[in-house]
């Protein structure tokens, strides 16, 4: 089974930049992670 995680625009804030990393890491041991990341319409 594989994960994918979606979001919307780029993360600008260090703090959810570093979570992201950590909960990817974490998650990358147990199941295949996958990215997306949707940019900003304007």
């Amino acid at each position: 089974m594989k994960l994918t995680i979606i979001s919307v625009g780029k993360i600008k804030e260090k703090f959810f930049i570093e979570a992201m990393k950590e909960y990817t890491k974490r998650l990358s041991k147990y199941r295949k992670l996958v990215e997306i990341v949707i940019p900003n319409e304007r």
